[in-house]
């Protein structure tokens, strides 16, 4: 199992990053639109993050993805800073399981 993770781990890793670069891009815009397809990504994390085991990660974005449908109700400005307060949180739970560079000899 463990094999299986470090084979798939960098990958979650680089697509992760791309889907919460573009969550955190689309929350500045704060329109109805904007946070449907933040919930949408953020929903795709947390089911990749929960096939490899990352459960702190799929937690973080199952909130982030209640935060994203509260925002399309309320359109408060409190519930959207807590929205981007969580994709930053999100972003340092995916940033500390990137596998290093460095290798073993």
């Amino acid at each position: 199992m463990e094999d299986l993770i470090a084979t798939f781990m960098p990958r979650f890793v680089a697509i992760a990053t791309k889907r919460i670069s573009l969550a955190l891009e689309l929350a500045t815009k704060r329109t109805p639109d904007s946070v449907t397809a933040i919930a949408r990504e953020l929903h795709a994390i947390a089911g990749e993050a929960g096939l490899l085991g990352l459960e702190a990660i799929e937690a973080h974005a199952r909130t982030g993805e209640g935060l994203a449908k509260k925002v399309r109700t309320s359109r408060s400005d409190a519930d959207a800073d807590a929205l981007l307060a969580s994709l930053t949180e999100l972003k340092g739970a995916i940033d500390r399981v990137a596998p290093t560079s460095a290798t073993s000899g």
